[in-house]
C-alpha cells in the first residue's frame, strides 16, 4: 500500500473513532441522569408532532452548549464523508445527518422524566453541525491534524489502558458536562480561594505519576513528553468541565511538580523508575487513608480514585520487578486496617486483574520497539 494511502486510511480509522466517541457522549449528555418514564412517551406521541417537539424557551446557556457539542460532529461527519463526494454535498450530507440525530434525540427526550424536548435545542445542534461541517469539508483533502500515537508494542499493555480510563473517569464522573458558564466558575471555586493541603498534593502527585508510569509503558520515547503533558492538561479540564467536580490548587500544583518529576524518572532506568514511583504512591494513600483531605469528592470520585492507586501500586510492583503476591497481601492487609475490609478485599481483586492483564500482554505478539 502507498504511504500516502496508509496514512489516509489511518487517519480514517482515528477520525471514525473520535465520530462515535463524540456521539456516545452526545447521547450521554441528553439522556442524564437515564430517568426514563415510557408513559410520558406514549403521551407525547399521541399528541402529535407539536407534542413530540414544541418550540419553546431556551436558556441561552443552553443554546450555546448545544451549539458547540455538535460543532465536532458535523466537522467529523463531513470529513469522512465518501472520497468520491465533493465539498459542497460533504457539507449538505453532514448537516443532514447532524439535524437527524438531533431529531431523533430530542424526541426520545420524551422518553425520560427530566429532559424537556425543544425545537430550538435541533435548531441549534443543526447550526452547530453546519459550523463544522464547514471545516471539516474544507479540509476533507488533507490528513486529519491528529495524528495516531506511536505505540509501544502492537498490543498495548491491557493495565496501562485500564489505569488511564480510571483516571479520566475519576475526572470526569457523573460524565454530565456543565453548560453554564456560572457552573464552570463555580467549579474552580477551591482554586479561587486557593485552598491547599499538602497531603491531597502529595496524594496528586502519585496519581501523576502512575499516569507518567502508564504513558512510558504505551508509547514510543519520542511520543512520551507529548502525550503526557497532554494528559495532564485534559484532566485539569475535566475537572472544570463537568458536574460534582472541582478543580483545585492542589492538583494544580501536583501537576506543576509531575511534569519534571516524569522527565527525571523518564532518564532512570524503567525498574528504577516503577520501583520509586510505587516507594511514593504507597506513602502517599496511606498518608491519604490516615489524614483524608477536606475536598468534599463525591462517592464515585472516592471509589475510582481508591481503584486507580490501588490498580497502579500493584501494577507498578508487578513491571517493577517486585514480588505481585507480596505486594497485593500487603496492600490487602493495609487498606484494610486504614478503609475497611471492603477496599481490603477490592487490593485482593486487584491483583488478580494485574496478573492476568501482565499474562495476556506477555502472550505472543509482534513488538513495535523493545525499550
Amino acid at each position: 500500500m502507498p504511504h500516502d494511502a496508509f496514512n489516509r486510511d489511518e487517519s480514517r480509522r482515528l477520525a471514525a473513532w473520535l465520530l462515535a466517541l463524540t456521539i456516545a457522549l452526545i447521547v450521554y449528555a441528553s439522556f442524564f441522569p437515564f430517568r426514563f418514564d415510557l408513559a410520558r412517551f406514549a403521551a407525547a406521541w399521541r399528541s402529535g408532532p407539536e407534542g413530540l417537539l414544541p418550540w419553546g424557551y431556551s436558556a441561552r446557556a443552553d443554546r450555546a452548549g448545544n451549539l458547540l457539542s455538535y460543532l465536532p460532529l458535523g466537522a467529523l461527519l463531513a470529513w469522512l464523508a465518501p472520497p468520491r463526494w465533493g465539498r459542497v454535498a460533504a457539507w449538505i450530507g453532514a448537516i443532514a445527518l447532524a439535524g437527524a440525530l438531533s431529531c431523533t434525540i430530542e424526541v426520545l427526550q420524551h422518553m425520560t422524566r427530566t429532559r424537556v424536548p425543544n425545537l430550538v435545542d435541533v435548531a441549534m445542534n443543526t447550526t452547530g453541525g453546519a459550523l463544522g461541517a464547514l471545516v471539516g469539508a474544507a479540509l476533507r483533502r488533507r490528513p486529519l491534524p491528529l495524528r495516531a500515537l506511536a505505540l509501544r508494542h502492537a498490543r498495548p499493555e491491557p493495565i496501562a489502558l485500564v489505569l488511564l480510563a480510571l483516571w479520566f473517569a475519576m475526572h470526569a464522573v457523573p460524565f454530565m458536562p456543565r453548560l453554564n458558564q456560572g457552573h464552570a466558575w463555580s467549579g474552580m471555586q477551591p482554586l479561587r480561594n486557593l485552598d491547599h493541603n499538602g497531603v491531597a498534593i502529595f496524594a496528586f502527585l502519585a496519581g501523576y505519576l502512575i499516569v507518567a508510569a502508564a504513558v512510558r509503558r504505551l508509547v514510543v520515547p519520542a511520543s512520551y513528553a507529548r502525550v503526557f503533558l497532554a494528559i495532564a492538561v485534559l484532566s485539569l479540564l475535566l475537572r472544570v468541565v463537568f458536574v460534582a467536580q472541582w478543580l483545585t490548587l492542589d492538583e494544580c500544583i501536583a501537576a506543576a511538580l509531575a511534569i519534571p518529576s516524569a522527565a527525571w524518572l523518564r532518564g532512570i532506568t524503567r525498574a528504577r523508575a516503577f520501583r520509586l514511583t510505587l516507594a511514593m504512591v504507597t506513602l502517599a494513600f496511606a498518608l491519604q487513608l490516615a489524614f483524608p483531605p477536606p475536598q468534599p469528592w463525591t462517592d464515585a470520585v472516592t471509589f475510582l480514585g481508591r481503584a486507580f492507586v490501588i490498580v497502579g501500586a500493584l501494577w507498578l510492583a508487578a513491571v517493577g520487578g517486585v514480588s505481585l503476591l507480596a505486594t497485593t497481601f500487603a496492600y490487602a492487609v493495609g487498606v484494610a486496617l486504614l478503609a475497611g475490609p471492603t477496599v481490603g478485599l477490592f487490593a485482593i481483586v486487584a491483583g488478580f486483574l494485574v496478573h492476568a492483564g501482565r499474562v495476556l500482554h506477555h502472550s505472543p505478539a509482534p513488538h513495535v520497539i523493545n525499550r
